[in-house]
């Protein structure tokens, strides 16, 4: 042999330097993908409350639309929602949309959390049949999500089957 040793490894000092050095590297990534978790969770739940809110609007109005109403107002007559709606009613219950229903049996049901506000409008009634809006906003996480529909209530009296 010739007196050289091949080294084998690393220095307990190039070892701290370079965990030193990767350390420096990795400390901004690690902002990074913290910032994007964050991202990630709040369009998670802006998605999901604009879910929430579709369901319930959906739900409102497939009530709305099957309504058959016997009695015509007359043009421009403001009639409120709730005269429409009976015998079906929609309240905020803390933050939860609540629908009662006495032709079902369970009565009432939950059909969407996180809601803040919830406003049921007649804006006009056309041909004896009123326009029903519905306006919902949901909030949670830092998000706020508004939707609103107008929906027909159901046929003319004439429309009805005999």
């Amino acid at each position: 042999m010739n007196g050289r040793h091949a080294q084998a490894g690393f220095t307990l000092a190039e070892l701290l330097g370079g965990l030193a050095i990767a350390a420096i590297l990795v400390l901004p990534l690690a902002d990074l993908l913290r910032t994007g978790a964050d991202s990630a969770r709040s369009v998670r739940t802006a998605l999901d409350l604009n879910g929430d809110a579709r369901f319930a609007l959906d739900r409102i109005g497939m009530q709305v639309a099957a309504l058959s109403s016997k009695k015509v107002f007359p043009v421009g007559a403001s009639v409120p929602p709730a005269a429409w709606l009976a015998p079906v009613s929609y309240a905020l219950s803390g933050t939860d949309l609540v629908e009662t229903d006495p032709t079902v049996p369970t009565g009432t049901s939950t059909i969407a959390a996180n809601v803040t506000a919830l406003r049921l409008t007649t804006p006009e009634v056309v041909d004896g049949r009123p326009l029903v809006g519905i306006e919902l906003t949901l909030s949670a996480g830092g998000n706020s999500v508004t939707r609103t529909r107008t929906v027909r209530v159901g046929k003319l009296p004439s429309e009805d089957p005999q």
